[in-house]
């Protein structure tokens, strides 16, 4: 699910709401499309600030290098060689980190 979705807020700007819900479908029990909210004549959608800057930061993630081939490489070549060197406390240090940044 995009990040963005859940924060559009649709907002009846017209005085007639007995045509459209939020939602998009009509009032009268009549099925539309409730995946994708429909925005009739009148009716404006406006992106939170939250939803801006998720958007802000995937486009900032897009222009990131995915992979450092460089660091691969060197891991790799140290692995082939057996200079490979694994610290398990630096491991558990880590973990802990990550841990307690989320929690």
């Amino acid at each position: 699910m995009n990040p963005v979705e859940g924060n559009v807020n649709i907002r009846q700007t017209r005085s007639d709401t007995d045509q459209v819900s939020r939602r998009g479908s009509a009032v009268d029990g009549a099925k539309t499309n409730e995946s994708q909210p429909s925005v009739a004549s009148g009716e404006s959608v406006s992106i939170t600030s939250t939803a801006s800057e998720l958007l802000s930061l995937e486009n900032q993630l897009r222009e990131l290098p995915g992979i450092d081939q460089a660091r691969v490489d060197t891991i790799r070549e140290a692995i082939s060689n057996g200079s490979y060197e694994v610290d398990p406390a630096r491991i558990v240090d880590s973990l802990l980190q990550s841990e307690a940044d989320l929690g």
